[in-house]
């Protein structure tokens, strides 16, 4: 997903970040936010777990219910596009099906296998994640082990995109969370 709006905060430097990724580690059962995946010294893996998910859920669900128009950009996001394969590179040399993927402007589908590739460091397991809105903008600080390590900037629209992007990577029903979560 691209971005230039975040930053984080690594080893006492503001990075810009210039990407966020999705994926589902089926090992680990966790979802990982992957900021800065081609850029090995900016880079940081965030795992997230199935109870971290549920907290952000809720806490997303309520920004898009009192600060985004219940939602509306999201919903229409998210309910007109398909679930990612991770058997879909960015290349298209290996469409599942042979079909072309169905790419939305701000995404990129891309091989798990190429996250894995460019990691050079373990996940950082994320703790909590807290917000504040000011005028149309969200500013998310991400903490693991009481340490804020990230920041993100984004306005309410980048916000509705990033978010039907994260949801698309979520094992729903092995969670046993619902899909329309957020309707």
């Amino acid at each position: 997903m691209q971005n230039n709006q975040i930053t984080i905060s690594l080893n006492h430097k503001i990075i810009n970040v210039n990407n966020i990724t999705f994926s589902y580690n089926q090992k680990e059962d966790r979802l990982i936010f992957t900021i800065n995946h081609l850029q090995i010294d900016e880079r940081i893996d965030f795992f997230v777990t199935r109870r971290m998910l549920i907290k952000l859920l809720e806490a997303f669900d309520t920004i898009l219910i009192n600060y985004c128009d219940n939602g509306k950009l999201f919903k229409e996001l998210y309910n007109n596009q398909k679930k990612l394969d991770i058997n879909i590179f960015t290349d298209n040399k290996n469409i599942k099906n042979n079909e072309k993927p169905n790419n939305i402007a701000w995404e990129n589908s891309m091989d798990v296998n190429e996250l894995d590739f460019t990691k050079i460091k373990e996940a950082i397991l994320l703790d909590s994640l807290s917000y504040k809105i000011t005028n149309n903008n969200i500013k998310f600080k991400y903490i693991s082990n009481n340490k804020v390590l990230a920041i993100s900037n984004l306005d309410i629209n980048m916000y509705q995109k990033t978010l039907s992007s994260m949801m698309r990577v979520i094992p729903f029903i092995s969670w046993g969370i619902s899909p329309k979560i957020l309707d």
